[in-house]
């Protein structure tokens, strides 16, 4: 930590205190993976708004939904992407609004609600794809031996697996 310059009443507080061991390796594991995301999302999410104008919400959302066929129910989209039941009703409405995909009611279930990439939608992913994977070679898994990357995977997918506890 650099030298920081206190005034004398907090630097004698914080002399008299005793630490809290924090150095635990499974804390800096997993304090580092969530640095290290965060940076790649920030990145990414910049590189991808200034070349094709879409937040990497927006282009999560749309490869999601193409690499399910072109179509994907509101609530599976909300248990794949970081966002809210809330939070996807807005992204997709700014989608809609954009063009990039439609909303079609279930003619069964009242409940339940599509949403298909169009073609407009397939033409901006396959523009954000080209960035996004400019991006991965270059801040990502181009950082790695192919060994590396598939014992990141495995670890991924085996940690993505885990059985899901309830919400709170």
């Amino acid at each position: 930590m650099e030298a920081r310059e206190l005034p004398e009443d907090l630097a004698a507080e914080l002399a008299g205190r005793t630490p809290i061991p924090c150095d635990d390796p499974r804390i800096h594991a997993y304090g580092v993976t969530l640095e290290a995301m965060a940076r790649l999302g920030r990145l990414f999410d910049r590189h991808l708004q200034e070349a094709c104008g879409l937040s990497q919400s927006w282009f999560e959302a749309l490869l999601r939904i193409e690499r399910s066929g072109g179509i994907m129910t509101m609530s599976e989209l909300a248990s794949q992407v970081a966002l809210s039941p809330g939070g996807v009703t807005r992204m997709v409405d700014r989608l809609v609004e954009r063009g990039l995909v439609a909303r079609h009611d279930c003619p069964s279930d009242r409940r339940v609600q599509y949403v298909v990439i169009t073609d407009q939608g397939r033409g901006r992913l396959a523009e954000a794809l080209e960035v996004h994977i400019e991006d991965l070679d270059r801040h990502f898994t181009g950082r790695m031996t192919p060994d590396e990357r598939s014992v990141l995977v495995e670890i991924m997918e085996r940690l993505r697996r885990q059985e899901r506890g309830p919400r709170r």
